[in-house]
């Protein structure tokens, strides 16, 4: 056990993708492994990364339920890292450990392995007890994984290949009787029937187990094998018996000896037996063996490549002695490293964040709050933060509302991290509470310096905003083949008294409070001037993020309307939330002036994100091309009732640059302002040749109201006079603060 133990801390260590443990029983070779769940559950004891899986199980020998309970304990030991695969047994013998299994063995090997998945899964299956009833069971404990990866053993059978695929199983088998050719051509079969029976699934894994010893020499190596191999061929007759028609042949041919190709093995005499079983080495050392240097095994490993293999499960306990075999195993890793054959696990790929979360026992978890936002709104994902202790956001602003919706699901200290690539990622961290509408991104971390200077290169002082520049021992070299852009980011150091020193410049802004905590308040390039006003686009963001019912939120400077820009909010509402445009715009009224409230609030499932996670501001769609349409209750879309509305409503969508506009919707309140109601008023005139005072569109501020005043100046009469009450009611708090925007822009312009 020396080999298996110390053998699996190798393999743990040194990035190798699995330890398999056999089933055999009162056998010379392989009897040390009786049960694989418990050398299995011994491995899980002393390994942290590793697979643990068993190669075999022979299930006919089991009850069902008991490997699926043996399997889950080792499941948990390991914390999410076994796998089986399953065989229907080949020695009579086996079976007197249960006589009355043997007969339909490969029938029931396929039924039962369908039975342990379902019990796995957490499913109860009824069983007969003692009196003949059937009783519903479901076994303890639960496993980490969700399923249980799963191979079928094949000695080459064809029909078995079928059978796995058709169960969605992956496939382990052996090079014993079978050329690489033959294998390859099963793996085709196989993979045209997995994907057949299983549409829309990962291709199964195909592992081909092979006796293995490398090392430096061939000669060597061949002599240091070759007495434990024709040991173990004749341990297992079996095995030799697909080429002794061969050795038969060769003999006749060799010497004319009358040996008929039609053999008893049993009846060979001892030197027959000898001469046979070195011919079988011969052929098995060439042709089916890891065996040799690095360079000669990598020839067999890049035809089973070719073949369609995607794993190779090294057979090392052959009878080699131990100390040798343990000191050989760095040219396997070699081997390994230099191999075309990844070591695959597909079932991680398919898991997900909370999955992995809980079967590796993930005590530290890092992403972005745009990540963490997805996972809370997944119950079973959000589920798994509850065993947390450490939760590390960053690469976006941080707000509040986000920590104080964490902090309901998880007891882990969140720190909000701050810093660029260039300055070898963190530069700060700040213990982030719900107090703060953005968290700030605190304080440097150990040999870093941070300076908020203003754009002559002084700093600034406490609570005034500058450019955050990065010094210290993380600050990068340069950029590759870029001299231009390194020079204009990578900046002299002047304030840290140090030669050569040099800073970071982030472009980002921030400011010092007076407990001395940096904030982070956006880009340099996410500064807009908008009706003569510089503003910053993340504190607009940070206001919308304190809404009730919404869970995240962007805003950008569109400038794709005719002649007008304008501030757009893309929102993400909570689920169930009753956020809608105009209670957003309502709330960001009480935190903001007028005109860095956005003129338009479209409403999205989900932001678009870069790969790394951060919000991918280029991709937010227009407002009049996205698809998700507004939450809660807003004011009907009603259509025009006549010509009249129709090419009103017609020039307000051009100056507002949104087709979603009704008849009753308040022109300010959809984001008009006084320049837009001057440009409105102009074209009104042009188009409908009245003279319409730019009065009128404070007064009657909804496309219905304003065409009834029309009507009614024409001499048509009066219509919808509730509407234009109402309509008037709403213009008086517009045209207030209409006015107080325009007293704002006339000290603008005498201060410019």
């Amino acid at each position: 056990y020396r080999l298996l133990l110390d053998g699996a801390r190798f393999a743990d260590q040194n990035g190798f993708a699995a330890v398999w443990t056999p089933e055999r029983h009162f056998h010379a070779f392989g009897g040390l492994y009786p049960n694989p769940a418990v050398a299995g559950a011994a491995l899980a004891a002393i390994t942290s990364r590793v697979h643990i899986r068993a190669g075999s199980v022979v299930l006919p020998l089991h009850h069902p339920a008991r490997v699926a309970e043996e399997w889950s304990l080792v499941d948990n030991l390991s914390r999410g890292r076994t796998g089986i695969a399953f065989a229907s047994g080949w020695q009579p013998v086996d079976f007197v450990l249960r006589p009355g299994a043997y007969a339909d063995r490969q029938k029931s090997l396929y039924d039962d392995i369908r039975t342990v998945q379902k019990l796995w899964r957490g499913e109860s299956v009824e069983f007969p007890d003692p009196r003949g009833v059937l009783t519903r069971v479901a076994t303890l404990p639960r496993p980490v994984q969700p399923e249980l990866p799963t191979w079928v053993t094949t000695a080459g059978n064809i029909d078995t290949w079928r059978s796995a695929a058709q169960l969605g199983a992956n496939v382990l088998t052996h090079l014993l009787g079978q050329t690489v050719e033959e294998v390859g051509e099963k793996v085709r079969i196989y993979r045209e029937e997995f994907a057949k029976n299983n549409p829309g699934k990962p291709p199964g894994i195909v592992t081909i187990m092979l006796h293995t010893f490398v090392g430096d020499d061939n000669t060597q190596v061949k002599e240091l094998v070759r007495e434990p191999m024709i040991a173990y061929l004749g341990s297992a007759l079996g095995l030799v018996k697909n080429v002794a028609s061969s050795w038969a042949a060769f003999k006749k041919r060799a010497d004319g000896s009358a040996v008929s190709t039609d053999l008893d093995i049993e009846a060979l005499s001892k030197d027959e037996m000898r001469d046979l079983l070195t011919f079988s080495f011969e052929r098995y050392y060439e042709t089916s063996g890891l065996f040799g240097t690095i360079e000669k095994c990598a020839e067999l490993i890049e035809r089973l490549g070719t073949a369609g293999i995607d794993e190779i499960a090294c057979l090392i306990d052959f009878g080699v002695e131990t100390s040798m075999t343990l000191q050989h195993l760095t040219h396997l890793d070699r081997l390994r490293q230099r191999s075309s054959i990844a070591p695959a696990a597909p079932v991680i790929t398919q898991e997900t964040i909370g999955e992995l979360i809980r079967r590796h026992g993930v005590t530290h978890f890092q992403c972005t709050p745009s990540m963490i936002r997805m996972i809370l709104m997944d119950e079973p994902e959000r589920a798994a933060l509850a065993s947390l202790k450490f939760l590390l956001l960053g690469g976006e602003a941080l707000p509040g509302a986000l920590v104080s919706e964490l902090k309901s699901f998880t007891p882990a200290r969140i720190l909000n991290m701050y810093g660029p690539t260039e300055t070898t990622v963190w530069s700060s961290t700040f213990d982030a509470t719900v107090e703060d509408s953005i968290v700030p991104i605190g304080r440097p971390i150990a040999n870093t310096r941070l300076y908020v200077l203003d754009g002559a290169g002084q700093p600034v002082p406490p609570d005034v905003l500058g450019e955050l520049y990065i010094g210290g021992a993380g600050v990068a070299r340069e950029y590759l083949n870029r001299p231009e852009l390194t020079s204009e980011r990578f900046v002299p150091d002047p304030f840290c008294g140090k030669s050569g020193a040099r800073m970071y410049r982030t472009g980002d802004l921030a400011r010092w409070n007076r407990n001395g905590v940096m904030e982070f308040h956006g880009r340099v390039d996410h500064q807009v001037k908008i009706r003569g006003y510089r503003i910053e686009l993340g504190e607009i963001e940070a206001a919308i993020a304190g809404a009730d019912g919404v869970a995240d939120a962007a805003v950008v400077l569109r400038t794709d309307t005719a002649d007008e820009a304008r501030l757009v909010a893309y929102v993400v509402g909570q689920p169930g939330g009753r956020a809608n445009a105009e209670s957003i715009r309502t709330y960001a009224r009480g935190l903001l002036p007028e005109y860095m409230v956005p003129s338009r609030v479209v409403f999205l499932d989900a932001l678009p994100l870069t790969p790394n996670r951060k919000v991918d501001r280029k991709q937010l769609p227009r407002p009049d091309d996205a698809s998700a349409p507004q939450s809660g209750s807003m004011p009907a879309m009603a259509s025009a009732a006549d010509d009249g509305e129709e090419k009103i409503l017609a020039v307000w969508r051009n100056a507002l640059g949104s087709l979603q506009i009704g008849v009753n919707q308040n022109f300010f309140e959809l984001g008009g302002h006084s320049l837009l109601a001057l440009k409105v008023q102009r074209t009104l005139k042009d188009l409908l040749r009245r003279d319409i005072a730019i009065t009128d569109l404070y007064r009657f501020p909804t496309v219905r109201a304003l065409a009834a005043h029309l009507r009614d100046e024409a001499g048509a009469g009066p219509s919808n006079a509730g509407e234009e009450r109402a309509g008037t009611r709403r213009a008086q708090m517009a045209r207030r603060r209409a006015a107080a925007v325009e007293r704002g822009q006339e000290n603008q312009g005498r201060n410019s």
